[in-house]
């Protein structure tokens, strides 16, 4: 019996050895995720604005917001595009960029989105439900591959949405989006 054992554990250490670690524990592509989700924080900075100028200035039209609706598509697409061509990050908590530092540019976009988009209603831009529900797949998309890419991420980005959401629920057009936020 005790030659059982010893062989038994010989045998998985030995099967431990001989298989390499899965890529998820041995590579932080943590850079490569913040460049990403850097690349989208940085078209956002530049759609909402141009979403609440139109409002300021009472030129908000279907035609209009759709146009920076089909931008912020085209971002969130792109984004989810190269996240799922990254490989899984191992993450990190103390080597920059941390895990908490993408997830916080990951939630300043999601809250610019949400509270950019508030102001917007049917009698403003007749189309406004149409054309966010075109934007909600891609956003959700984005998020739950980022969630993939670096596992965990979404957690922190959660906390950060607690008083933002509450912008996604108004709207009524975001049911995949606060699914992949967890709400």
């Amino acid at each position: 019996m005790i030659a059982f054992r010893a062989l038994a554990v010989l045998a998985a250490v030995a099967g431990a050895l001989a298989n390499p670690l899965q890529a998820r524990q041995a590579n932080n592509t943590n850079v490569d995720i913040h460049d990403i989700v850097s690349v989208l924080d940085m078209q956002i900075h530049i759609n909402i604005p141009n979403i609440l100028t139109l409002q300021a200035n009472h030129t908000a039209t279907d035609g209009t917001i759709g146009t920076q609706v089909n931008e912020l598509i085209t971002a969130f697409d792109a984004a989810h595009d190269a996240l799922l061509n990254t490989p899984v990050s191992s993450g990190s908590t103390t080597e920059k960029p941390t895990n908490d530092d993408i997830s916080v540019i990951f939630g300043d976009v999601m809250q610019l989105v949400a509270t950019g988009l508030s102001g917007l209603t049917p009698a403003v831009v007749p189309s406004f439900t149409t054309i966010v529900a075109r934007l909600d797949p891609s956003v959700s998309a984005a998020a739950t591959q980022l969630n993939t890419t670096l596992p965990g991420s979404i957690n922190f980005v959660h906390t950060l949405m607690l008083d933002a959401q509450q912008f996604l629920v108004k709207e009524g057009t975001w049911p995949m989006t606060l699914a992949a936020l967890g709400f």
